[in-house]
């Protein structure tokens, strides 16, 4: 038994770690994470919104970066539906009106009306600048929808002029532009509150702006994105990948575990079988 905990057989291995993976992944568990400070910030300035607040929110994301990017803009997007405010979608990455269509298809949002409740402005290229541009005149710098129709024709558009009309500026950016951009050319300006979010790596880069005061909070990778899920209390795709990696980790820790209990009573019951008398030999 002793040499079977240490010859575990491998298939055996890949057929539980395929269960624990795909558990998860069909009915996320909601494994306890601690929600960390940076995430709750971005919680509670959304909560904070008053119905029929107008958000802007940026989908400054492409298809390379979606896997880590978009789970946090579903959870705000949903949180944000709930919260019953306007969302104004707009883009300053090629790929980022596409994949918004995408995210309010998936978080409910076409059930509101469009045009009154949220509104897709698709892309501006120009990086900075144009974020600049944007934030002096909104409907000059988007002044169609993604579908061609003149923004202005738009309910949702009436009275946004320059960014001091908006109530909260979301972007979820793991590029440029990004919240630097907006800190910038945006709140430095107007002083409208921004959140943000970033890859996990580039939460060093972005702190700063949150203890200058400059952005209210930074979502950081998958993790913050299952945090935001826990928060709103709608388990996702991100709380099940972050279930499906710990049920892994344990599993690792699990099978050490026993091969190391394997090898130690093994290496125990041969010392014991050398000498059975337990006393040492002497010459």
């Amino acid at each position: 038994m002793m040499r079977s905990l240490q010859s575990i057989p491998r298939s055996w291995l890949y057929v539980i770690l395929i269960v624990l993976l795909a558990w998860p992944l069909i009915k996320p568990i909601g494994i306890k994470l601690d929600i960390s400070d940076e995430t709750r910030r971005c919680y509670e300035a959304i909560e904070s919104l008053e119905p029929g607040s107008v958000v802007v929110f940026g989908f400054d994301y492409s298809a390379g970066n979606k896997a880590e990017m978009e789970p946090q803009a579903l959870a705000v997007l949903r949180h944000l539906l709930r919260r019953n405010v306007k969302v104004i979608g707009l883009a300053f990455v090629e790929q980022g009106p596409i994949l918004g269509e995408q995210a309010f298809q998936k978080t409910g949002w076409t059930e509101k009306q469009y045009g009154v409740d949220y509104i897709n402005l698709g892309y501006r290229a120009g990086g900075q600048g144009t974020v600049a541009a944007f934030a002096n005149d909104i409907p000059g710098t988007f002044n169609t929808d993604i579908s061609g129709k003149p923004s202005t024709s738009f309910p949702i558009m009436e009275g946004i002029k320059t960014a001091a009309d908006i109530d909260l500026i979301v972007t979820i950016a793991p590029g440029t532009p990004g919240p630097e951009d907006y800190v910038r050319q945006v709140f430095s300006s107007y002083q409208t509150p921004l959140v943000c979010g970033v890859p996990a790596v580039a939460i060093t880069q972005v702190a700063p702006y949150v203890q200058a005061k400059q952005i209210k909070g930074i979502l950081g990778g998958s993790p913050a994105a299952a945090q935001y899920e826990l928060l709103i209390e709608q388990p996702g795709d991100a709380v099940a990948a972050m279930d499906a990696q710990s049920l892994a980790h344990l599993l690792i820790v699990a099978v050490i575990i026993l091969r190391n209990i394997g090898y130690l009573a093994e290496k125990k019951a041969s010392n014991n079988t050398a000498n059975p008398s337990g006393r040492g030999t002497h010459s």
